[in-house]
């Protein structure tokens, strides 16, 4: 039954990524389009899991693995640990979406709520801007064309200052060792990155200093991987086509958005990015069960910041 469905989720991506890329009828998504070897694994082991919790005695049904659907439950998905010799890995800090019910919360009743939004700029001009708009509670700083690590940290330490005299959140793309050193409130890392950052021992120290921890996921191990250090919130994208950043992937679509949620712990927030460009967009991803949108350009390319903040607060809060 394993290595069938194994075969399985391999056709599924094969099938994905034989379709034409010039179809305009072409429904695929970049996570199916993305289904390789790991990813396989990954979701047969899904659908084994989900066949025994639905199995009953021999005789009696459709025996002890029944056959069911494609994997929808965060209860059946793997976790992939980065150190499989180590039995037990503690969560980074928890976060609660800001449309947390009650079954949700239990357990991370005194958890900070992550905001609706989280804009990403890459400058201190466009953090002290964004620190004085009505709404965000979070913000990311993605530092582009610097390899100085003294120039990195200062900026970031310029950033954080900033962040904190005005109660706001500060997430650090990438830049961990710069995040850790001037005690930012989380690091954002890609999925390369977070094996970097395991390597060197940054999960640990960023865990040590109680810093949170948000996760890029593109495709089911990347998810995999992600739900296995047990961060903060986990990022889905592109959700649409986007031209901020160069990506590797299709954009993943709505589909995507609502089978990552139900992939992933209700405790968890999902994010979701890429091509968020207006309010409406994000009602419909918010529709689809993500608690959060990362936006670039829906911010920092409006005429009025405020407005399209508060557009954007009123779209995932409706």
């Amino acid at each position: 039954t394993l290595s069938s469905s194994i075969a399985s989720a391999l056709a599924i991506g094969q099938k994905e990524q034989d379709k034409c890329d010039c179809d305009d009828d072409n429904n695929s998504t970049g996570a199916a389009r993305a289904i390789h070897a790991i990813d396989a694994c990954c979701l047969g082991k899904a659908y084994v899991t989900q066949g025994i919790g639905c199995g009953v005695q021999i005789g009696k049904g459709p025996g002890p693995v029944a056959h069911t659907h494609f994997p929808s439950s965060a209860n059946h998905f793997p976790w992939i640990a980065l150190n499989p010799e180590v039995d037990f890995t503690p969560s980074f800090l928890r976060m609660r979406s800001a449309t947390a019910t009650t079954t949700t919360v239990n357990e991370n009743d005194n958890a900070p709520i992550l905001g609706t939004i989280l804009p990403i700029v890459d400058s201190a001009e466009w953090v002290e801007k964004l620190c004085k708009v009505k709404g965000i509670t979070d913000l990311q700083l993605r530092i582009k064309g610097e390899t100085d690590p003294e120039k990195i940290l200062r900026a970031v330490q310029n950033a954080n200052a900033i962040c904190v005299e005005n109660g706001v959140r500060l997430w650090i793309n990438d830049f961990w060792e710069a995040a850790v050193a001037a005690g930012c409130f989380g690091v954002h890392v890609g999925q390369e990155d977070l094996a970097a950052c395991a390597d060197r021992g940054g999960l640990e120290k960023i865990r040590g200093k109680n810093m949170a921890l948000g996760v890029s996921t593109h495709s089911y191990a990347e998810l995999a991987a992600a739900l296995g250090v047990k961060p903060s919130y986990i990022s889905l994208g592109p959700v649409f086509g986007t031209t901020s950043k160069s990506v590797a992937f299709d954009p993943q679509g709505l589909a995507t958005v609502a089978k990552w949620r139900e992939l992933i712990p209700e405790s968890c927030p999902l994010v979701a990015i890429g091509g968020i460009n207006n309010a409406e967009l994000a009602r419909e991803v918010r529709d689809a069960g993500a608690e959060c949108v990362a936006v670039i350009g829906a911010v920092t390319k409006a005429d009025d910041v405020q407005d399209a903040v508060d557009q954007l607060i009123y779209a995932m809060k409706q």
